[in-house]
């Protein structure tokens, strides 16, 4: 037993040397290893101070920058603004390429199409002040030429939520889907009611406007402008005066999903002439399709006057909305080269009902703000992953009747004759890859009561197809 005992003493105490030198050996290790890091450090301080002083040369150089910071952000827009609120510059552009495909051949050709190109800016200063700008590319109603245009220049006055002023070239709000953007309109076109043709002879006007929301639920806008289209100045000295009142009665409810919108539009004022040769009553069909309806050789001699009503109405819970428009158009005036022509009063009356559902379950409430539906965002984002964006479907019927004019129509020719009254049928798909993209394929028929003869070829349906690809920012 004692010479086990001290055989083992013997191992242990060699066990513990063999500890000691590695423990050593590993301490000499970590010395060299810290050396090591100490001098990269050095050599680390060495360069960022040679950075330093580049940077420093470069400023003496160049001037040294003084003043508040400048933030950038992309937010429904390329933003950019200084730090104190005094003023912000937001960039917006977007553009909107078509191909659209007609039937009967005879009417209209199939083409690819710039709809809309647009790039402007919006310039807010003082906290109260804004300044908006944009022009815009398209192709013209024939789709024989390109145009370039002013859509937007105006200047706002927005010190109360309540009372904003607008002056300038604006777009004055008539009715539900007028006033919103043509980014997010339901379809690819507006209906026969409301889209530019003999009820609506453009989308902008100059004059002034004032507007806001008085209440959270309630939005208004009252204006006076020429009357006379997009960037021509008045050939008359009468004006159009109009305005609209919208309430959203969601709002007394507790349901974020749902939107009760009820609203009503007015305006007074002539027909519009863009020159003092006179003016037509001209209508075409949704799809940027053929001209239906023209009552041509209005006189010029006296002011015809033009009286709008109109009524709207949409109905939104989560991820399905249902909306309608009523209008009635009163015309007066005379038709002939003098003060002597035919004398006509007569009424337009159009309206158009639609459907739409997100198949996505995004909710319609997110995006309807001051009495008009915005942007879209998906729950998820088109995207390498998962994400697919959003996709909506819709149905719209729209109705067109001037059977008070038919008898003021062009007798038919061998290569032209119209109807007074059409509807139409406009089905769609929406494919939403992001906020910003979005995919849109349309398919419109046009019925007429009358068959109509374009380019010699007499039917009475027309029949369109019509895919767009759209980015805004």
């Amino acid at each position: 037993m004692p010479l086990s005992a001290s055989a083992e003493n013997s191992d242990l105490e060699a066990r513990i040397q063999q500890l000691e030198k590695a423990l050593q050996t590993m301490q000499q290790q970590r010395a060299e290893q810290d050396k090591q890091v100490e001098l990269l450090t050095k050599e680390l301080v060495g360069i960022e101070n040679q950075v330093s002083q580049s940077k420093i040369t470069r400023s003496e150089e160049k001037g040294s920058s003084k003043g508040s910071p400048i933030y950038g952000a992309f937010k429904d827009g390329l933003v950019f603004e200084d730090g104190t609120g005094n003023w912000k510059l937001q960039l917006n552009g977007r553009i909107q390429t078509d191909y659209r495909t007609y039937q009967p051949d005879e009417w209209k050709n199939d083409t690819f199409s710039i709809r809309r190109a647009r790039f402007g800016g919006t310039f807010s200063f003082l906290k109260d002040f804004a300044v908006r700008v944009e022009g815009e590319y398209a192709n013209d109603n024939t789709g024989a030429k390109g145009t370039t245009a002013l859509t937007y220049g105006y200047l706002d006055f927005n010190r109360w939520p309540a009372a904003k002023i607008r002056v300038g070239q604006f777009k004055p709000f008539f009715g539900l889907e007028r006033p919103q953007s043509t980014n997010f309109t339901d379809f690819t076109e507006l209906s026969l009611a409301t889209n530019n043709g003999s009820i609506f002879t453009s989308t902008y006007d100059r004059g002034v406007m004032v507007f806001g929301d008085p209440l959270p639920w309630l939005n208004y806008n009252a204006y006076i402008v020429n009357g006379t289209a997009q960037n021509v100045d008045d050939v008359r000295d009468s004006k159009d005066i109009g305005g609209r009142i919208n309430a959203n009665f969601a709002s007394f409810t507790e349901n974020k999903d749902l939107v009760l919108h009820v609203g009503a539009s007015a305006s007074t004022g002539s027909i519009g002439f863009s020159t003092s040769a006179g003016n037509s009553i001209a209508q075409s069909t949704e799809g940027s399709g053929v001209q239906f309806f023209n009552v041509a050789n209005i006189s010029s001699a006296l002011t015809s006057d033009r009286d709008r009503l109109g009524l709207e109405t949409a109905l939104a819970y989560g991820p399905v909305k249902v909306q309608a428009e009523y209008i009635n158009a009163n015309f007066e005036g005379k038709r002939g080269p003098t003060a002597a022509g035919i004398a006509f009063d007569n009424d337009i009356k159009v309206w158009y009902a639609d459907l739409n559902w997100l198949v996505t379950g995004e909710s319609y409430a997110d995006t309807y703000k001051s009495g008009v539906f915005g942007r879209l965002k998906p729950k998820n984002n088109f995207d390498t992953k998962d994400g697919w964006g959003a996709f909506e479907l819709g149905l719209r019927y729209s109705k067109f009747d001037a059977s008070d004019f038919k008898s003021l129509l062009p007798a038919a020719t061998a290569t032209t004759a119209f109807s007074s009254e059409a509807s139409s049928w406009t089905a769609g798909a929406k494919w939403i890859m992001n906020p910003n993209s979005r995919l849109v394929l349309n398919y419109i028929q046009t019925e007429f009561e009358d068959d109509i003869r374009i380019n010699g070829k007499l039917d009475d349906t027309e029949k369109a197809i019509v895919l767009r690809a759209q980015y805004d920012f």
